[in-house]
């Protein structure tokens, strides 16, 4: 039960930040280019620098295993949910098939998981964040466009957070030396992640009729299948795991478990598509979790 308490308290902080957004674009105090501003702060600067700082960290074998560990799992979890999601939204809507695909798993994931396991091991969610930030910007990008030119090497890895992923490899297994400035430096970053992601939130609710969250059906669809239905299905094949795994293992379910991601609606807006429905599913999946992650973590405590 101490965990669903920390949850709770966690997932209460958020959405107090989310309040913060909420009123601040109610009184126009932050507008569209500015939410867009915070955003691109967000995924080419907080998020790059919190997975390399969690690559800053001694290289033992316990590590490396666990390295490997969480690359599997992580590269499970997102598959399940791409393949569940093309199953059931393919042929209905691109917003709605990308938002049930990819979680939150930045900005719900490192939070959550420092708070119930402490900044290291944030070190176990690194792959999956790559992986999602990969897969958005080739897979999910193809959805929008039907462009297969996206897949080309060049533009794979000009991605912030692919970059920062490597790079935090090489500084984890070449154990290289990094100034105490530059670390402490990082140190002050990284607390940005949670309350500028939850505040991008606020403020996308705040653009929409609250009442037209709550009575969109195809929303409640989709948090359905990104709630319960692939969670459920990723921890009946996480069971089979040893418990040896156990924190690796609920460090990369939680991410898993995490709302529709922001860069749904990033990504509608970019290519023309459904805007409003992209914030809704956001939106709805995110009031949502307050229930559903506290409860599946209770369900994987009592399994586990």
């Amino acid at each position: 039960m101490d965990t669903v308490w920390i949850l709770l308290r966690q997932i209460g902080i958020m959405f107090a930040f989310m309040a913060i957004g909420w009123i601040m674009t109610k009184r126009k105090w932050l507008t569209s280019q500015g939410t867009k501003d915070l955003s691109n702060l967000l995924l080419r600067v907080v998020v790059p620098i919190i997975i390399i700082k969690s690559f800053i960290t001694e290289n033992t074998s316990e590590k490396i295993t666990g390295l490997f560990i969480s690359f599997g799992l992580a590269l499970l979890a997102i598959t399940i949910a791409v393949v569940i999601s093309g199953l059931v939204f393919s042929k209905r809507s691109v917003v709605n098939q990308f938002g049930t695909a990819f979680s939150n798993a930045g900005f719900f994931g490192i939070p959550i998981v420092s708070a119930l396991y402490g900044d290291e091991a944030v070190f176990y969610i690194a792959s999956f964040i790559m992986f999602i930030f990969f897969f958005q910007w080739t897979y999910g990008v193809f959805l929008f466009t039907r462009d297969k030119t996206i897949f080309q090497p060049k533009k794979l890895f000009m991605n912030p957070v692919v970059v920062a992923f490597l790079l935090g490899m090489i500084l984890f297994f070449t154990q290289l030396p990094i100034p105490d400035v530059v670390t402490s430096a990082m140190g002050m970053i990284t607390p940005l992640n949670t309350p500028i992601a939850m505040i991008i939130l606020g403020s996308y609710m705040a653009k929409d009729k609250l009442v037209k969250i709550f009575t969109n059906s195809q929303a409640y669809l989709v948090s359905v299948f990104r709630l319960l239905v692939i969670p459920l299905v990723t921890i009946a094949i996480f069971t089979l795991l040893p418990a040896e795994v156990s924190v690796i293992r609920t460090a990369v379910l939680i991410s898993a478990i995490a709302p529709v991601g922001v860069n749904v609606a990033v990504f509608a807006g970019l290519y023309d598509q459904d805007y409003n429905q992209s914030v809704r599913i956001v939106c709805l999946s995110t009031i949502l979790c307050v229930a559903t992650i506290p409860l599946l973590v209770m369900l994987t405590e009592w399994i586990w």
